[in-house]
């Protein structure tokens, strides 16, 4: 989810997911390559984070499972609680991260 919200940089990934550790997030983003749902690639800047990672074109259809899968919590599972404002906000908000047109 955090590639939809334009995060690709490794470090941007630890930020948002500080109870990953290192190798566990290297390890997935390694199989999400080897299954050609990103990519990783450098950039020639010279700044501290060369390597980025883009969302191919398999990955990108992943968005509408995401979404499903949102909207399915947010009405069966403990989500489920929160009043009609808060979920109609949440699903607004995944709909332009994950670029759907409802």
């Amino acid at each position: 989810m955090d590639m939809f919200r334009g995060k690709k940089h490794f470090t941007e990934f630890q930020e948002s997911n500080p109870e990953l550790s290192n190798h566990v997030l290297s390890q997935t983003l390694k199989y999400m390559e080897d299954v050609e749902l990103i990519k990783k690639e450098r950039t020639d800047e010279k700044t501290r984070n060369k390597t980025y990672y883009v969302l191919l074109e398999k990955g990108l259809k992943t968005n509408r499972i995401l979404y499903e899968l949102s909207i399915y919590s947010l009405n069966e599972l403990e989500c489920s609680k929160l009043n009609d404002n808060v979920k109609k906000e949440i699903l607004e908000n995944y709909t332009s991260s994950l670029s759907l047109n409802d």
